[in-house]
């Protein structure tokens, strides 16, 4: 393997990011956790309204952070130039546009949360419970947004700490409320559904405010100031959506046929939405490090394109980081078959559901090896090194032309097992994984694609 990259700094910047990240995924996985067993101990219908009612906040995460994810493209490679003056015109660019995009999210889940959960199930009490969440959690959603954008937008420059911090207090007070409002302690009422929804709301207020204190007294690598949001960006907005463009595209596209896929599981059963939010913690759990890899890839090659390096050092970054991705797949596959039973049996729900759950894990330790990769290729190296429109193509083909047919073919058709299925849903990245090795070896996925408008010369 003579491409393995000999550099003992490369892995020190790799993962001095990537565990920072990881730890922050960490601290978010435990919070959907904490919710998913406080509203089972509640009810699998209240369980399941919150889960199917997430997935208008799931298209929102998703599309953000397609926005944020285009950015990081650009503050990667400026940073890399040490032009900081382009990376915060880039970064005003970003909030406008996770600003935007949230308060539309808000406008469906306040105004129309009916509609929104009919998208999902057919089950009435379902929708009456995902409503009433939907209604409380809409108005947080623009806070998450600008938070988790800056946030991520920071890593550019190797800040990753405060968004540890920003998110374990965003854990503390997420959980305590839910503990109070959920089930009416210390005197408060019995809520249920809604009062989980008040709770992360809360926590997305805190959340927000942690960012801008941060951002007003401690943040001295970026200095970025309120007055930088309203600074002219026009010379700077035709290189973002040309090569942003294909990135919040590819997120749109990829959220809505994963949402195609909730809505598939959705309509089969009641058991197989439980069962599958279930399998989905117990996936975040692990995921956590490689999807905290995922994103310090982009900031690591990034970086490498906008200093110039040579293409064949920065292929064999890339080629290194696939081989950790695959072997740190086999070991998520395998953390998940051991810390299922401990999980599931947290959970007050339906023997069937435990049971339907246990053999889902399964299929999602088959696929969790193909997904380690792929993340890699899409979000780290093809993005971060310019070549977003490979990664949009990558990500969306194979999800729409494979993993949507095939998942309705065999759940609504030929009536497999749930876990079978499941693997149907997932196909596509057996095939991302094929298209990704080739385009990786071209090397045609290096591009310095950073802009210097008359504008910049103070």
């Amino acid at each position: 393997m003579s491409f393995l990259v000999k550099d003992k700094n490369f892995y020190k910047v790799l993962f001095s990011i990537t565990l920072p990240i990881a730890a922050q995924n960490f601290i978010t996985f435990t919070v959907s956790l904490a919710d998913s067993l406080m509203l089972g101990k509640v009810s699998e219908v209240v369980l399941s309204g919150a889960n199917l009612a997430n997935q208008l906040f799931f298209i929102l995460m998703i599309i953000t952070f397609g926005v944020t994810s285009a950015a990081m493209v650009f503050a990667s490679q400026y940073w890399g130039k040490d032009d900081v003056f382009s990376m915060k015109r880039v970064i005003t660019i970003m909030l406008r546009l996770a600003a935007a995009i949230s308060l539309a999210a808000s406008v469906l889940a306040i105004c129309i949360p009916e509609t929104v959960m009919n998208w999902y199930s057919d089950d009435p009490e379902v929708i009456a419970a995902g409503a009433s969440y939907l209604r409380i959690i809409g108005w947080a959603y623009p806070f998450y947004s600008i938070t988790n954008s800056m946030a991520s937008v920071l890593r550019s420059a190797h800040i990753v700490k405060i968004s540890i911090v920003i998110y374990l207090s965003s854990l503390v007070v997420n959980v305590f409320l839910n503990w109070v409002l959920i089930f009416g302690n210390l005197g408060a009422p019995v809520l249920g559904i809604r009062g989980a929804a008040i709770a992360t709301a809360c926590a997305r207020v805190v959340e927000f405010i942690i960012l801008l204190i941060y951002l007003a007294f401690f943040e001295k690598k970026i200095h970025y100031t309120l007055k930088d949001l309203f600074v002219p960006v026009k010379s700077y907005l035709g290189a973002f959506l040309k090569t942003g463009a294909p990135v919040v595209l590819n997120e749109a596209i990829w959220s809505i046929g994963t949402s195609v896929l909730s809505m598939i599981i959705g309509h089969i059963s009641t058991e197989f939405v439980s069962a599958n939010s279930i399998a989905n913690i117990i996936w975040q759990c692990v995921w956590v490090v490689v999807s905290g890899m995922g994103n310090a890839t982009s900031v690591v090659i990034g970086n490498a394109v906008g200093r110039g390096e040579d293409k064949k050092l920065i292929l064999n970054k890339a080629k290194t980081i696939v081989l950790l991705s695959a072997v740190m797949g086999v070991i998520s596959a395998v953390m998940l078959i051991i810390i299922r039973g401990p999980v599931i049996n947290f959970y007050e729900v339906s023997a069937e559901t435990k049971a339907l759950a246990y053999d889902l894990i399964v299929s999602y330790a088959v696929i969790i090896v193909f997904q380690s990769m792929s993340v890699q290729y899409v979000v780290g190296i093809f993005r971060g090194g310019g070549d977003t429109k490979t990664a949009m193509l990558v990500d969306v083909l194979f999800l729409w032309l494979a993993a949507i047919p095939l998942g309705a073919l065999s759940g609504f058709v030929l009536g497999w097992a749930p876990p079978y299925v499941y693997l149907m849903l997932k196909s596509d990245e057996f095939f991302k994984n094929i298209i990704s090795f080739f385009r990786l070896k071209s090397g045609k996925w290096i591009r310095d694609i950073t802009v210097h408008p008359a504008e910049e010369i103070q």
